[in-house]
């Protein structure tokens, strides 16, 4: 029996969930040792509760990252907890990870604004990255200096107003185009009417 599109979509989803799950791992441990606990309030913080690791997901996770040699984890006797590092292999990873997903939202974003440019919303086709400067530099770069930090998030700031600015102009072409549309299906109904009129009385 073949899946239906909801449940193609949503077994897509959790792939996807799975897949930023191990990436937000990784990350967090880049900032020091964790046991799961930890791990799943400080994901949850850091991803503004779009990301809401339970037990069952996160443990598993925990132990394919484990065998993939990308964290390793001890048990800690005295404390009854086993803390997990991030390993060598595992930073290189998820540096090479987030430039790959970076390069993907990128091509994206072209294809996006292109066919909202055809549409005649947008005059440009090829707008700078909105986060991607800033994340190369407050994710990748883990020895950047606190200037470094504050020209990033600066930076971000300015990309961020000027992305506010092109979302108040679309609005504006959208309502517009809005109102053409249905001047011209007004019209074009008067004009039915009319003729539906002038068919009737010549009968």
């Amino acid at each position: 029996m073949s899946s239906t599109p909801e449940e193609i979509a949503a077994q897509w989803r959790e792939q996807m969930q799975k897949g930023y799950l191990k990436l937000a791992i990784l990350y967090v441990l880049t900032r020091g040792p964790l046991h799961g606990y930890e791990m799943m309030k400080r994901i949850n913080e850091w991803t503004l509760g779009v990301i809401t690791p339970t037990a069952g997901g996160m443990y598993p996770t925990l132990k394919e990252l484990e065998n993939k040699e990308l964290i390793k984890g001890e048990w800690i006797p005295e404390e009854r907890k086993k803390v997990y590092r991030i390993t060598e292999k595992g930073r290189t990873v998820f540096r090479e990870a987030v430039r790959k997903h970076f390069k993907l939202a990128s091509s994206i974003r072209r294809w996006f604004f292109k066919e909202l440019s055809s549409l005649g919303f947008l005059n440009e086709t090829d707008l700078p990255a909105v986060m991607e400067p800033a994340v190369r530099v407050l994710l990748l770069k883990e020895d950047a200096s606190t200037e470094e930090k504050i020209q990033a998030l600066q930076k971000l700031r300015e990309r961020l107003q000027h992305f506010t600015l092109l979302l108040c102009k679309m609005v504006d072409e959208i309502n517009m185009r809005e109102k053409e549309l249905k001047a011209a299906s007004k019209t074009t109904k008067i004009n039915d009417e009319s003729s539906n009129n002038s068919a009737t009385a010549t009968e």
